[in-house]
């Protein structure tokens, strides 16, 4: 009897262990056949593995290499194809209002071709990863955009919620076990799909929270900075786009240490030009019906905002 029990707790012990192990290998197997990217095999063991998931339908799964993209060899020859690349959210994203099909870069003048890299709901984080990603593969642009800003407080609400040791559990098992991550990936889409949010976010942030998130796009910022400066990118262009309230005078609470971040950066930092196009809107542009809700444009704004950094980059060149 002694060694029945013995025996039946060895199998529930070890049995969902062996299959964790097996599932983690299938999985990893699968993502490597599916990108041909080797690095996928030493997540978690490697730390300077990093994966960003955005959308499984489309395929946008991204994954980089510190070690490689901070040790580029001097005599690689990194392919230029006269690109300008656009990092941001839903704001540079296409969709919403009346132009679903379209965003403000689809009105940027310029003779480099356009690259939208902007998500729905993400935030600096995301951008650097997927940066990351595509210069691994060495390929640059002439131009990087940097339109993050609305999304930037998440990071405090996702990452430092009300649960604290379960915000860290969690994390340490998605940045070891391509499994958890996956599963808690497609477990948060899953719920978003029928409108309920199961994320333990913090509900209400103060200055500290404000502060934080802004040093967190700060860091993001600049190694974005740091690696368009490693591989020979021409300018970085910070970008600020007009909604209805900072028309109307009425910035975000998160604003201010924002703006902060970015005068320091572009006083630091030679490549980078800020644009903030609601300074570049005449009085009768302000009238104008440019938004369909608080943040988003709708096609007149889009027009606009397009005319506005298309003008400012090209007078630079």
């Amino acid at each position: 009897m002694h060694y029945k029990i013995i025996s039946i707790f060895n199998i529930i012990l070890f049995l969902p262990l062996i299959y964790l192990i097996i599932t983690e290998i299938l999985l990893r197997l699968i993502i490597f056949l599916f990108t041909l990217n080797s690095d996928i095999m030493v997540y978690g063991i490697n730390k300077n593995i990093n994966i960003e998931l955005h959308s499984i339908k489309n395929r946008e799964l991204y994954i980089s290499n510190d070690y490689k993209l901070y040790n580029v060899k001097k005599n690689i020859n990194l392919s230029e194809d006269g690109e300008i690349w656009i990092f941001g959210g839903s704001t540079s994203n296409s969709g919403f209002c009346d132009s679903k099909d379209l965003s403000w870069v689809d009105f940027l003048e310029n003779e480099l071709k356009k690259k939208n890299f902007s998500k729905n709901g993400v935030n600096s984080g995301f951008s650097i990863n997927v940066l990351k990603n595509q210069l691994e593969n060495y390929q640059k642009p002439e131009i990087i955009i940097w339109a993050n800003k609305v999304n930037e407080v998440l990071y405090v609400k996702r990452n430092l919620g009300d649960r604290i040791f379960f915000h860290s559990l969690k994390k340490t098992l998605k940045e070891n076990l391509v499994t958890f991550y996956f599963f808690d990936e497609l477990i948060v889409r899953l719920f978003d799909k029928i409108n309920i949010n199961i994320r333990s976010e913090k509900k209400f942030l103060n200055d500290d929270d404000y502060r934080l998130s802004s040093e967190n796009y700060y860091q993001n910022t600049l190694e974005a900075i740091n690696l368009s400066k490693i591989y020979n990118i021409e300018k970085f262009y910070i970008l600020s786009l007009f909604n209805k309230d900072n028309l109307d005078n009425k910035e975000t609470k998160f604003y201010k240490f924002y703006e902060e971040k970015v005068n320091k950066i572009v006083t630091e930092e030679e490549i980078v030009s800020y644009i903030n196009t609601k300074n570049y809107l005449k009085l009768e542009d302000k009238q104008k019906e440019l938004f369909c809700d608080v943040m988003h444009q709708n096609y007149s704004g889009k027009v606009l905002t397009g005319k506005i950094v298309s003008d400012y980059i090209n007078d630079k060149k």
